[in-house]
């Protein structure tokens, strides 16, 4: 059986480049949807961990503002590993512009000083913000800024580009009731896209966000104020406990203690929508592989007919001949998977293109980050490619199996 596959193959070289093609295009796109798919669920099982090894603490009412000293007891709590404290805050540039779009809400009852805004966020450890360490937001020139840095800041590309800033320039920033403001020094620039708010400000906009180091703004503002404190567990088992002796703190009644974020959440359903299109995907191309694979098998299995009499006629069993058809096909599927392993990364870096363009999600999470992961993926894609190939076989040899021998014979003679 093997010798006549070889020599079918062979043979016939258009109908084997017209399978090659078709075989190639079928694990390509498999290849780019299963990588997507795994790379989704460990991304997916980071933001679980991260989630739920934090207690994100807020103030009721005051505009969420509040000291730090007010809670001062979370440091004599064993549990806890690292206290992360954040100012977010409504900002202007000093003779810069803002990026400006299409807004979702329109509102004509902005006063001057709110427009033209950026969303500032201060804090002492901006990658593990959650826009950040989510991945929404991903470095793109320069480094992160450091715990011991102080008056440096990160810049969307968008921002940078329009006002043609670079590395190393230096801004002005200030809040919208403040005159002189606090100068830094651009050290990184990050690109990405985040869950838009809508309050019809520019500062809604992932262009308009920047982040600085918080002590330089505490410095500035000669507070400890903040609009939010991160606390992080030592473990993660054991945050319920820790939840229930922060509330124990008597500060229950004038702050919001919750073991979950919304961003994560909003990233967590990005994900899973992601998921969702490549899954539909991976279905369609497995079902139009069998019925495009199906199709020509037929028609090629009518053309052998007279083959597959005299074969039958010698004492070959119709296991056998069906045998020697999936031999066929996985011979040509061998040139195919090479073809596919060299364009399958391409396929990945565009489908993530397309397909997350619209999410809050930042491809470089999504994709294969070693080869042993990509040797893995290509070859449960390449084992769905059999399988596409054994059920495409064995349907377009229904016409063989239902048939007695003599049936078959008599067409030939």
């Amino acid at each position: 059986m093997v010798k006549n596959a070889i020599a079918y193959v062979s043979r016939k070289k258009s109908r084997t480049r017209i399978v090659l093609i078709i075989l190639a295009v079928v694990l390509t796109f498999l290849y780019a949807c299963t990588s997507i798919l795994k790379q989704s669920d460990n991304l997916e099982k980071t933001l679980y961990e991260n989630s739920t090894s934090k207690i994100y603490i807020t103030r009721k009412g005051n505009n969420g503002y509040f000291n730090k000293k007010d809670l001062e007891k979370l440091n004599s709590l064993k549990e806890v590993k690292e206290i992360i404290s954040e100012y977010e805050y409504i900002g202007k540039l000093k003779d810069l512009k803002v990026v400006e779009t299409n807004q979702a809400i329109q509102r004509d009852d902005i006063p001057d000083e709110y427009k033209n805004v950026l969303n500032v966020l201060s804090t002492n450890d901006v990658e593990k913000t959650t826009l950040f360490n989510s991945g929404i937001f991903t470095i793109k020139e320069g480094r992160m800024i450091k715990k011991t840095d102080r008056n440096k800041v990160l810049i969307h590309e968008e921002l940078a580009k329009i006002n043609n800033l670079k590395l190393k320039d230096k801004i002005k920033i200030k809040s919208i009731d403040q005159d002189k403001g606090i100068e830094y020094e651009i050290v990184g620039i990050f690109n990405g896209k985040k869950q838009e708010k809508y309050t019809g400000l520019s500062s809604d906009f992932s262009e308009n966000s920047i982040f600085t180091d918080y002590n330089s703004v505490a410095k500035d503002l000669k507070t400890d104020t903040v609009t939010k404190l991160t606390v992080v567990a030592n473990d993660k088992n054991k945050i319920k406990e820790l939840s229930k002796k922060i509330e124990q703190l008597d500060v229950n009644n004038d702050f919001n203690i919750e073991t979950d974020n919304n961003a994560y959440k909003e990233t967590l359903e990005s994900i899973s929508s992601v998921k969702y299109i490549i899954k539909i995907m991976s279905y369609l191309i497995i079902i139009g592989g069998i019925v495009v694979l199906s199709l020509i098998l037929i028609l090629w299995l009518r053309e052998r007919i007279y083959e597959i009499g005299v074969l039958l006629s010698i004492g070959i069993t119709k296991l056998e001949i069906i045998t020697q058809f999936i031999l066929e096909l996985v011979m040509i599927s061998a040139p195919a998977a090479i073809i596919s392993l060299l364009l399958g990364n391409l396929v990945v870096n565009e489908a993530i293109s397309k397909v997350v363009a619209t999410e809050s999600i930042a491809s470089g999470n999504i994709l294969p980050t070693s080869i042993s992961t990509n040797i893995l993926v290509f070859t449960e894609s390449y084992l769905i490619l059999i399988l596409v190939i054994l059920l495409s076989v064995l349907f377009a040899s229904s016409m063989i199996l239902i048939k007695k021998p003599k049936e078959i014979l008599s067409k030939i003679s």
